[in-house]
């Protein structure tokens, strides 16, 4: 009977996973890799702890999730919803166990890479494909990120996915496998400082009561950071996983997207059936949509007019609040309002280039790296009422996304607001200057459509 993994050394056959690691690192010596698996007898026994919760527990709720939904569609099949339903909260239950500890060093055992966390990674190592819920754990997603930056990992990730996932394209030794692979650009975003003694806020009013002095205004906190490329990864996004996903939507409206009329007669009932399919819902409303070109980047935020025709906007922000989705609900539908957020709702942005994208791309903070703690509130003051959105503080630990040169025919779907916990609820977004794009690139044209999902 075969058994893999197995490990041969002269008369020696040695299987399971744990047990050839640590005969690997005694093996290689403490000279050669002395915090892999050290000699000190009480931190040895702390990784030995952590090898024997994985062995006997984390494996097996893993396993689940691999071969649901990595496994089955290889083999053309379904993953199985009920199974799935049903490990979820024992997954959630040792996910909560790792990420209290993650909270409390780097690694599973202190500040430095053990044989415990390439034990326990590896129970996850295709973490995006297999889909664990991961987005209510940042420390764990902040430890999965550590671990993958690791040169061992780095050497061996790109045969698991070779085998587990063919479609995929990867980067092994600094050389592409596809042509976008991992690529990258670095480019300026605006944050905003949260200060402890004034709110964050904007007036669409002129001032003439001196409301506005020393209003702290958002976009204050300029950080340059790494965009990836996620083509080579595009299937893999979810939009109640990482808070954005691409999707095709072929439109058949024809008309003129300045005729306000005739994009919400002809072409929101397009999107209510696209997201109806796309999100399992049982009813959309679309209620807004803007159209974005740089021709209007004279036009200010706070311009009221014509609020259809905007510039992108170059600010990390998310467009709704925890509070400020259900008080939408409750404008937009005051009959139902009650009965319908008694369910879940989510709020979803359809993101759609009108022509090839070459410049001002739209990027997305994945919610697996960006934390609830890392929002806090924009107010929003007109002359009449008060509306909220969230702007972001900076954060090392966040990740980029783009899509860059996205074509007509291709959507983004953004998670601006879900009413349930355990899922993405809030994506940070923004516009940002490509320093890879032509400088007579054509102006970007989009249009954004604004809407209400009900479950």
């Amino acid at each position: 009977m075969a058994t893999v993994p197995a490990a041969v050394d002269g008369p020696l056959i040695l299987t399971e996973s744990n047990a050839i690691l640590m005969y690997a690192a005694d093996m290689s010596g403490p000279q050669k890799t002395p915090a892999a698996y050290p000699q000190d007898l009480q931190t040895r026994a702390e990784i030995n702890k952590w090898l024997f919760w994985e062995a006997s527990v984390w494996f097996q709720s893993c396993y689940v999730y691999l071969v649901q939904n990595v496994v089955m569609p290889l083999m053309g099949k379904e993953p199985g919803a009920k199974i799935l339903e049903e490990e979820r909260p024992k997954w959630e239950r040792l996910a909560a166990v790792l990420d209290a500890q993650l909270g409390k060093t780097k690694f599973v055992v202190g500040d430095h890479p053990t044989i415990a966390d390439i034990s326990i990674a590896s129970s996850i190592h295709v973490h995006e494909a297999s889909k664990f819920p991961m987005e209510a754990y940042p420390n764990l997603a902040r430890w999965i990120r550590e671990v993958e930056g690791l040169q061992c990992w780095k050497e061996t990730q790109g045969a698991v996915d070779k085998a587990l996932l063919p479609g995929k394209q990867t980067q092994t030794n600094g050389e592409q496998d596809g042509l976008r692979a991992n690529s990258s650009v670095r480019a300026k975003l605006n944050y905003t400082k949260e200060l402890p003694d004034r709110l964050t806020e904007i007036y669409f009013y002129e001032d003439g009561e001196g409301k506005w002095k020393g209003v702290h205004e958002p976009g204050d906190d300029e950080q340059e950071v790494s965009f990836y490329d996620g083509w080579g990864r595009v299937g893999e996004f979810d939009v109640d996983r990482h808070g954005f996903a691409v999707k095709d939507f072929a439109s058949e409206y024809k008309g003129g997207w300045e005729d306000e009329a005739g994009v919400r007669e002809s072409f929101y009932p397009e999107v209510v059936e696209f997201l109806k399919r796309e999100m399992g819902a049982q009813r959309v409303l679309v209620f807004d949509h803007t159209i974005r070109t740089k021709a209007n980047q004279a036009k200010k935020l706070t311009d009221q007019t014509n609020t259809s025709q905007r510039a992108p906007v170059r600010l990390v922000h998310c467009d709704y609040t925890a509070e400020s989705g259900p008080k939408r609900v409750q404008q937009l539908l005051v009959n139902e309002a009650d009965d319908l957020l008694s369910r879940r709702v989510a709020f979803i942005n359809v993101w759609m280039p009108l022509k090839k994208v070459e410049e001002m791309p739209l990027a997305m903070c994945d919610v697996t790296s960006s934390p609830p703690a890392d929002f806090f509130k924009l107010y929003l003051r007109y002359r009449d009422r008060t509306g909220e959105n969230y702007v972001m503080r900076h954060s090392e630990k966040h990740k980029w996304w783009y899509f860059p040169d996205m074509e007509a025919g291709k959507v983004i779907l953004l998670k601006t607001f879900d009413s349930e916990q355990g899922k993405a609820r809030f994506v940070g977004h923004s516009a940002f200057e490509d320093p890879t794009s032509k400088k007579d690139a054509p102006a970007r044209e989009s249009v954004e459509i604004r809407a209400i999902v009900f479950f």
